[in-house]
């Protein structure tokens, strides 16, 4: 009886080939499962690293900012009070002197000296933004390159800024002080404008008329061994989940623009 030996063959084979559907199905599953979780397992990875990453770049930073206000405080308290009794000194012993003018010399100097450790202990550790907040320290620090540097900053604060945490201000305080520093030291620039306000976020934007910032070259001079300036205002900006922007390099002037969210 050939009519139920076919129909049990064809029976046999739509259950296998069934069964081997079911089967493509399953493995085509757990490949697909399989990759989803190692996808994901490698997305954990990289956040735990990144993660790992930034509580080295903030406990760096910390301990860099907690030895600037050892050093700052041994300068100003032990170096700058040790200079200041020298003074006293010599001021004492000058009146015992026929001329008393003969110490006028040493005791400009001693000013002098004085003055530097306090103004270098006011840059490791600014007590103005302790005490005042960050625009205060920004519109000090403009007020401080004004006074020593052959350029005309020009500070305006647009409208008035809420207060951040002290560790975000401090963070916020150092990239601005670095642009500064870099715009006086390297750019050339007979103008610099620092302005500070706030919309939705805190900006600060730093323009001068210069000869020009390319952040492509200053990135490849740090692969060489240089530019440790920029990385280290990059690693800020990233701490307080904010963003810098540069200027492309144009013939004349840079213009840097740091947002950082309230």
């Amino acid at each position: 009886m050939p009519g139920p030996s076919e129909y049990q063959v064809a029976l046999l084979i739509a259950i296998g080939t069934v069964g081997m559907l079911l089967l493509a199905i399953a493995i085509i599953l757990f490949m697909v499962f399989y990759q989803k979780k190692m996808i994901q397992e490698q997305y954990n990875r990289q956040l735990l690293e990144m993660k790992y990453q930034q509580k080295m770049m903030e406990a760096a930073l910390e301990s860099q900012e907690s030895e600037r206000k050892r050093v700052a405080g041994d300068l100003h308290d032990s170096v700058g009070g040790m200079l200041s009794a020298i003074r006293v000194g010599l001021t004492s012993l000058a009146r015992g002197l026929p001329d008393p003018f003969l110490l006028e010399q040493q005791k400009k100097m001693l000013d002098e000296a004085i003055g530097s450790v306090r103004s270098i202990s006011r840059d490791l550790m600014p007590s103005t933004l302790e005490k005042f907040g960050l625009v205060q320290a920004v519109k000090e620090l403009c007020e401080q390159y004004q006074d020593t540097a052959l350029v005309n900053i020009y500070f305006n604060e647009d409208t008035e800024v809420s207060t951040l945490d002290q560790s975000r201000q401090l963070m916020t305080f150092r990239i601005a002080q670095e642009l500064v520093n870099n715009a006086v030291k390297h750019a050339n620039a007979t103008e610099i404008h620092v302005t500070v306000r706030e919309s939705s976020d805190l900006e600060i934007v730093i323009e001068d008329n210069g000869i020009g910032f390319d952040a492509d070259a200053v990135r490849y001079e740090k692969k060489q061994g240089g530019g440790l300036g920029l990385f280290n205002i990059e690693n800020r900006v990233r701490l307080l989940n904010a963003k810098l922007v540069y200027d492309k390099p144009r013939d004349k002037g840079s213009k840097f623009n740091l947002t950082v969210p309230l």
